[in-house]
C-alpha cells in the first residue's frame, strides 16, 4: 500500500477545523507583547506536540514582533507544565500548548490532579489535530479491520494492543474500540509510542493506534501495515484507508489535538489578539504544508469553541475511563 499525502488544495479547503474565521487583519491589544512570551510544552523536545508548538511559536514571533520562547516542561503527560501555567500571572506572557491528554483525560484518571481544565485556564485557540491509524505488523495474519475484529470476537482468542502508557490517548482509544466492538484485547502499556514500535513490528503485540508521524514511516519501510484510520473525516490522514467511524463503528474517532492556553483570568483583549494571530498563522499555506509533513491538520477556533471542545472531549473520555475502570494513583 502506498501512503501519499493529501494535496495542499484539499487540505486548505477541507481541514481548517472547527471554524473558518475572518482574521484578515489583527487588532492588537495595546502594545502587547512588549517582551518575550514563554510557551510551555508538557512533553519532551522532538515529539509531535513539541514540533507543532515550535512551528506556531516561530510564526507568532514573526507576526507579533516579540519572541515566543518554547520551554519544555515534560512530566506526567503535561501535568507539570499545566501546574506551572495555572500559577502564572494572567498577563499573556506565560502560555501553554495544551494537549488532549492533559486537558481532557488526565483529570479523569489521576486521583490527585491539582488543576481543573476549564476553571484554571483561559482557552485561546485550537491549533492542530491528527488521526490515529490502526497499525499491525507487516506479517500480521489480519489483512483488514473486519478480520482483526472477527478474531477478537472469538472468546478462545485474545488480541493485544500497545499504547504510549496507561491513560494515554491511544490507550483510551483502544478501550473505546474494545467497548464498541466487544473484542477481547489486552492492553500493553509502553513508555511512549516509540518504545512500542519494536514489539509491534516483531509481532509481540497485535496492533496499536498510532499517530501518522510514528506509523507511516514504518509502513513505507515495509515493517507495518495500516488496517484503518480513526479519523473524523476522509479529508484528514493518508488516503485510501478505511475509516473506522464511517461504517464500522459509527461515531468512533480518535484524534489527539493541541491548543494554546493561558492562566485563568487573562484579559479579553489579549485573548482576542492571540486568537486572531494563531488563526492567521494556521491559514498560512506554508504553515499548512509544514503541518502536513507531520500528518497534522489545522484546527482553528474561537476561544469559546475551544472551551466547548475541551468539555465535549472530557465528557467522552470520562465515560470510557469509567467503563474501563482506569485509575492512576
Amino acid at each position: 500500500m502506498s501512503i501519499n499525502r493529501r494535496s495542499m488544495l484539499g487540505l486548505a479547503a477541507a481541514c481548517i477545523g472547527v471554524a473558518t474565521l475572518g482574521v484578515s487583519s489583527l487588532a492588537y491589544a495595546g502594545t502587547y507583547p512588549e517582551k518575550p512570551v514563554s510557551v510551555y510544552i508538557g512533553f519532551s523536545a522532538g515529539g509531535p506536540t513539541d514540533m507543532v508548538g515550535r512551528l506556531v511559536a516561530d510564526k507568532l514571533s514573526q507576526k507579533l514582533g516579540q519572541t515566543f520562547v518554547v520551554e519544555n516542561k515534560a512530566g506526567a503527560s503535561g501535568v507539570v507544565a499545566a501546574n506551572l501555567v495555572k500559577k502564572a500571572d494572567p498577563d499573556g506572557y506565560t502560555l501553554m500548548l495544551g494537549s488532549s491528554s492533559t486537558l481532557s483525560i488526565i483529570p479523569h484518571v489521576y486521583k490527585d490532579i491539582q488543576y481543573d481544565a476549564i476553571e484554571d485556564f483561559t482557552p485561546v485557540a485550537l491549533v492542530a489535530s491528527y488521526p490515529y491509524y490502526l497499525a499491525v505488523p507487516a506479517n500480521s495474519p489480519f489483512k483488514t479491520f473486519d478480520e482483526l475484529v472477527a478474531y477478537g470476537l472469538d472468546k478462545n482468542n485474545q488480541l493485544s494492543y500497545a499504547s504510549a502508557g496507561t491513560g494515554a490517548v491511544n490507550h483510551l482509544a483502544g478501550e473505546w474500540l474494545k467497548q464498541e466492538t466487544e473484542i477481547n484485547a489486552l492492553h500493553v502499556p509502553y513508555k511512549g509510542d516509540s518504545a512500542a514500535i519494536p514489539d509491534l513490528i516483531a509481532g509481540r503485540v497485535d496492533f496499536a493506534l498510532l499517530a501518522g508521524i510514528v506509523a507511516l514511516p514504518q509502513v513505507e519501510a515495509g515493517k507495518l501495515r495500516i488496517l484503518a484510520s480513526a479519523s473524523s473525516s476522509p479529508d484528514k490522514g493518508a488516503p485510501n484507508i478505511e475509516i473506522i467511524g464511517q461504517e464500522k463503528v459509527p461515531g468512533f474517532d480518535a484524534e489527539p489535538w493541541n491548543g494554546l492556553m493561558g492562566p485563568a483570568g487573562m484579559p479579553e483583549d489579549l485573548v482576542k489578539t492571540l486568537n486572531a494571530a494563531v488563526n492567521e498563522v494556521l491559514l498560512d499555506p506554508e504553515v499548512q504544508a509544514q503541518l502536513l509533513t507531520l500528518d497534522q491538520y489545522p484546527f482553528t477556533s474561537t476561544p469559546d469553541q475551544f472551551k466547548q471542545h475541551i468539555e465535549g472531549q472530557s465528557a467522552r473520555w470520562a465515560e470510557i475511563i469509567k467503563n474501563a475502570n482506569i485509575v492512576i494513583e
